[in-house]
């Protein structure tokens, strides 16, 4: 009986631990959120590095009408994030005028090199985190925030894509990359896909029409038309 005993209660103690472990949860992880894409005949996916001035040629403009019809995703720091550049690589460029209530407008100023939204707030993870929860879950309800999710546009502004610009950018899109990753995860892990329909990551880049002196302030007078981007792959 105790040799019994001796075998007996080492399994019972093994079978009780084993019992109590409550299944380990998977992370959520910006993979997730932002999965790998590939390009195919309804996708286009470039680098962000990639970007750099535009060349206008008849051959170009045949190749941005090709992308323009297709889903894009701009890969940054091995995320690929939905963006729409069909503005800025256009031969023609279309007339664009979304309400303000529907859109995020990012803005650089060149004095500190820092992005603003609202005119004032210096962007940062936590204060969009918390605009887009606005943004999104409002439905109309205030007149100041956006109607309907899917009408929510985040517009990145851009004076050229040159070395600071282009890391001015950048830190722009990783910012809005972790604020929609922190506003999706705050679901606690309902599915992601269906979140990501009802609550699209819409971005733009658009180029800064504005004109500025070489102090970096606003002079309202006709500005010169910023160049469109080209894409070297």
């Amino acid at each position: 009986m105790k040799k019994l005993l001796t075998y007996i209660i080492p399994i019972l103690l093994v079978v009780i631990i084993s019992c109590s472990k409550t299944p380990k949860e998977r992370v959520l992880t910006m993979k997730d959120i932002f999965p790998t894409q590939k390009n195919t005949d309804s996708t286009f996916v470039f680098s962000f590095d990639t970007i750099h001035g535009f060349k206008d040629s008849p051959e170009k403009c045949k190749y941005y009408e090709e992308i323009a019809s297709k889903n894009q995703f701009i890969r940054l720091n091995n995320k690929d994030l939905p963006i729409n550049i069909n503005l800025v690589i256009s031969c023609h460029l279309p007339t664009f005028c979304p309400k303000d209530r529907n859109t995020i407008w990012l803005e650089g100023n060149f004095k500190d090199d820092k992005t603003f939204f609202n005119e004032k707030e210096v962007l940062k993870v936590k204060v969009l985190e918390k605009y887009l929860h606005k943004e999104f879950l409002n439905f109309g309800k205030d007149p100041m925030h956006c109607e309907n999710p899917n009408k929510n546009l985040i517009i990145i502004r851009y004076r050229n894509f040159e070395k600071k610009s282009k890391e001015r950018i950048s830190k722009a899109l990783d910012t809005i990359s972790v604020s929609y990753f922190n506003f999706i995860n705050s679901f606690q892990k309902q599915n992601i896909d269906s979140l990501k329909k009802v609550y699209p990551l819409q971005i733009l880049l658009e180029p800064d029409f504005r004109y500025f002196d070489k102090n970096g302030n606003i002079i309202y007078q006709k500005p010169p038309l910023p160049s469109p981007i080209e894409i070297i792959e």
